[in-house]
């Protein structure tokens, strides 16, 4: 196949590809609304206290209410704890489709139990530890939303123990608040 072709087809996919997002998410589907990466911002301290710094946020909120992508930095509030969260939401009538994505997510790592698991039609939570950082990662879905949160924490004079215990508990209090808290747009 030329390059040509191949530039062609790849077009054609992206087109594709946008037209169904823009049909699923964007101004053509249900507009429900996740809350936006700086509503959670102000809200995630209450439940993880500490400095939230919001590094990126996607998709542009005028584009998609229904979808969004969050990271963050983090410094615990009495900073001996630091990190990185990555928090996706994603509002949807297709329960099945929220259900197969928290299920089929890559949970790395050891399971956890997860205490808030019931609330919700699919919920997996993982620890993965790799030298000094603990990463966490939670899945879940309930029958509109889906959540997916991928923490990693260090904390260098620390007991890896007691980093573990700290990455799992942060990583699902800050998932059940992003399941919980409704956006004012």
């Amino acid at each position: 196949m030329s390059r040509k072709m191949l530039a062609a087809v790849a077009g054609v996919v992206v087109v594709a590809l946008g037209m169904l997002g823009a049909w699923r998410w964007g101004p053509f589907g249900e507009d429900e609304a996740v809350p936006s990466c700086s509503e959670l911002a102000k809200a995630l301290p209450s439940v993880v206290e500490g400095a939230w710094t919001l590094t990126h946020a996607e998709p542009n909120r005028e584009s998609s209410k229904s979808v969004a992508s969050c990271e963050f930095d983090f410094s615990s509030a009495e900073r001996s704890y630091t990190g990185k969260i990555a928090v996706s939401l994603t509002q949807s009538d297709d329960e099945a489709y929220l259900r197969k994505t928290a299920a089929e997510g890559p949970c790395n790592g050891e399971a956890v139990p997860y205490p808030s698991a019931a609330k919700y039609r699919v919920a997996r939570s993982c620890i993965e530890k790799i030298n000094e950082k603990i990463f966490a990662g939670v899945f879940v879905a309930s029958d509109v939303r889906y959540a997916h949160v991928y923490a990693d924490f260090s904390n260098p004079g620390a007991a890896v123990e007691q980093v573990v215990a700290y990455a799992n508990t942060s990583a699902q209090r800050i998932t059940d608040r992003a399941m919980t808290l409704t956006s004012t747009d």
